[in-house]
C-alpha cells in the first residue's frame, strides 16, 4: 500500500486515537436468550393436539398390526409343519408299499408259486418281446 501513496503514517500511541469527521457505530451488547421459568409451561397448540393424537393412533394401529402379522406367521407355520408330517407318513406308506410290490414281483416267489400249481418253466418257450 505504501507503492501507491495511499497510506498515511500514524504515529503508535497507547491510546488509539478517533478521527473527529468519522462516527463510530454504537456496539451492540448481545443479551442471552431468554429463559422461561422452571415452574411454568408452555401452552400445547390444537394443531399439536391434533398430531399427538393422529401419531398415537397411527402408533398404536400398527402395534396391533404386528401381532396380528406375528399370529399368522404362528399359524401358518403349525399349517406347514402338519403338512411336512402328513407328507413323511404318505412316503412311507409308499416306500413300504413299494417294497411289497418288489417281493410279490420276485422271481422266486414267482418259481414257488408255480411249482405249487404244478407248472414248469422251459427256457425254450420263452421269448423276450421289445416294444
Amino acid at each position: 500500500m505504501a507503492q501507491n501513496s495511499l497510506a498515511e503514517a500514524v504515529p503508535f500511541t497507547a491510546e488509539p486515537q478517533q478521527r473527529p469527521n468519522i462516527e463510530q457505530p454504537e456496539r451492540q451488547t448481545r443479551q442471552a436468550p431468554q429463559q422461561h421459568p422452571q415452574g411454568e409451561k408452555l401452552p400445547v397448540s390444537k394443531f399439536e393436539k391434533c398430531l399427538m393424537t393422529v401419531c398415537g393412533l397411527a402408533l398404536a394401529l400398527l402395534m396391533v398390526c404386528v401381532v396380528s402379522s406375528k399370529i399368522a406367521m404362528s399359524t401358518a407355520e403349525h399349517h406347514l409343519q402338519s403338512i411336512n408330517n402328513q407328507v413323511t407318513t404318505i412316503q412311507n406308506h409308499n416306500t413300504s408299499k413299494q417294497q411289497q410290490i418288489n417281493e410279490l414281483q420276485s422271481r422266486s416267489r414267482l418259481d414257488k408259486i408255480a411249482k405249487k400249481q404244478g407248472l414248469t418253466l422251459e427256457n425254450a418257450r420263452i421269448r423276450n418281446v421289445n416294444k
